[in-house]
């Protein structure tokens, strides 16, 4: 099915970049720490409430995680800081559809620029 009408990823979300967590500044808990590949460890601590959605920004990019707990989303990451009033698991899937290998600006580390995004042209469902 196609829809009529597109607009710009970040008027669909807002997404943010990860926050910095070296691992010995990590205390351990219960909140899942998460990279661009997935749960890496955990920490007393969350800077997001769940549920979340998250994309790889440094490393491995793209992919798309589901997170169903609250969470430390790491600087090698891109979190959805606003969903715009559009469904969580919606938003997952609609990342995961998106080849961001197109928006790699990264030399020898595959990396995005979120500004690079914002750009990127999805369905309008709000009609």
């Amino acid at each position: 099915m196609a829809f009529e009408k597109t607009i710009p990823l970040n008027e669909f979300i807002t997404l943010q970049r990860g926050f910095d967590l070296p691992q010995d500044k990590r205390v351990m808990g219960d909140i899942p720490v998460v990279a661009s590949t997935g749960v890496v460890g955990y920490h007393n601590e969350e800077k997001v409430l769940a549920p979340g959605v998250v994309i790889g920004r440094s490393g491995s990019i793209g992919g798309g995680q589901y997170i169903t707990t609250n969470f430390w989303p790491l600087n090698t990451t891109l979190w959805v800081k606003d969903f715009k009033g559009h469904h969580p698991r919606f938003v997952y899937y609609l990342l995961r559809s998106i080849d961001f290998s197109q928006f790699n600006v990264g030399s020898g580390v595959p990396t995005l620029n979120r500004n690079h995004l914002s750009g990127i042209l999805v369905a309008d469902t709000s009609y």
